[in-house]
């Protein structure tokens, strides 16, 4: 996918942070936007100010926890659109404590927005996408935690390492299938968001690197430097760990 001018796409999580800044770069390139995400007012807010410097964007809400009502957007932006070519699952949360410590709930309201969320995008997007016949692309934002585990981050490393293996398995589907569909997971390092506002990188530099993946199908996304050397030292630990097997004898 050459380009985005003139494509649908959907973007979670879109009322701030890096899904804002996704929505905002893919209506710059010229695509049509549906901006979603639970916080219904501020949606609406940033899908506003983007239709004042003539983006063509809709706002609407989403709970991706509901698979239904991740289905009823999917309908309700090709009815809006007449088509749907990217998809972007970007909505997300993070929780901290000790793993062993942590109620199960707070897994449990972790793990339903930032992998399950992702899994409903996967099964109401994509079909829709593939009934285009045209290229399309799906983009699942994961984060460092996808390829470099931190300690006291038990939920949010396991859902992150899920949207990195879920989205290897749909590259997979697709290419059994011939789909002209691309899959990209990215790996956001310390962004500046409402989330981490400690971050040293800003938004719009994962935005540009989700635009450049989807016109150059990069698999795998890396939006900044952070941690680099201990990302390494993880899958040398990986490649070297084959070397340790024992034969049964």
């Amino acid at each position: 996918m050459k380009s985005v001018d003139g494509c649908v796409a959907v973007v979670t999580g879109a009322a701030g942070g890096i899904g804002l800044a996704i929505a905002s770069a893919l209506a710059t390139g010229g695509a049509r936007v549906a901006m979603t995400d639970i916080d219904s007012s501020a949606v609406i807010e940033r899908a506003i100010a983007l239709r004042a410097t003539g983006a063509d964007v809709e706002a609407l809400t989403l709970d991706v926890r509901d698979p239904e009502a991740v289905e009823r957007v999917a309908d309700n932006v090709v009815e809006r659109f007449g088509a749907l070519h990217i998809a972007v699952n970007n909505a997300g949360i993070v929780n901290g404590g000790v793993t062993w410590e942590l109620p199960l709930d707070e897994w449990h309201r972790l793990l339903d927005v930032n992998l399950w969320g992702v899994i409903h995008g996967v099964r109401a997007f994509v079909p829709r996408i593939l009934a285009t016949g045209a290229e399309g692309h799906v983009v699942n934002i994961a984060s460092m935690a996808a390829v470099l585990p931190h300690s006291s981050l038990g939920p949010y490393t396991v859902a992150k390492h899920g949207v990195l293996a879920l989205s290897d398995v749909l590259r997979a589907d697709l290419d059994a299938i011939d789909a002209p569909v691309g899959v990209s997971v990215v790996f956001p390092g310390m962004i500046r968001t409402a989330m981490n506002p400690i971050g040293t990188t800003e938004p719009e530099v994962v935005a540009a690197n989700v635009l450049d993946a989807i016109a150059r199908r990069r698999s795998y996304v890396f939006t900044d430097h952070d941690a680099t050397e201990a990302v390494n030292a993880r899958l040398e630990a990986l490649r070297a760990a084959r070397g340790d097997v024992v034969d049964a004898t």
